[in-house]
């Protein structure tokens, strides 16, 4: 199984193999800031399983105070997409926004994090794991 991520421009990809480890909704502050949305999806790969990267990206560097840890997030230079992550608490995984996988490749959710900060109207599956 390889699956590619891709920024809204196609000018910046990140192709994996194997499935995630983790694909989660996150209600952070944060989160809702880099998507613009309600929430981020946040699918988790271990760090292995990166077979390529292509195009130029930036790095927005920051100190996650509500998390208590660093991430790099990985931006495209053209139209701005956060593509990738690293976070120091997690130094065996790289996050990807799950949103840039095509349509066919998103796989659902089993996690909501941050449950605590997510917006009133907003439910989620019972068969989910919550993290407050």
């Amino acid at each position: 199984m390889t699956l590619e991520a891709t920024c809204c421009c196609k000018q910046i990809s990140i192709t994996l193999s194997d499935k995630p480890e983790m694909n989660s909704v996150c209600n952070c502050t944060n989160c809702k800031q880099r998507t613009g949305s309600a929430f981020g999806i946040s699918t988790y790969f271990k760090t292995n399983a990166v077979l390529e990267k292509s195009g130029e990206t930036k790095i927005y560097k920051f100190w996650h105070k509500e998390q208590d840890h660093e991430q790099n997030r990985h931006f495209c230079t053209q139209c701005g997409t956060t593509l990738y992550w690293t976070i120091s608490t997690m130094p065996n995984l790289i996050g990807v926004a799950g949103g840039c996988f095509s349509a066919s490749e998103i796989v659902e959710p089993t996690h909501t994090l941050n449950n605590s900060n997510k917006c009133q109207w907003i439910s989620f599956p019972s068969n989910w794991q919550v993290q407050e």
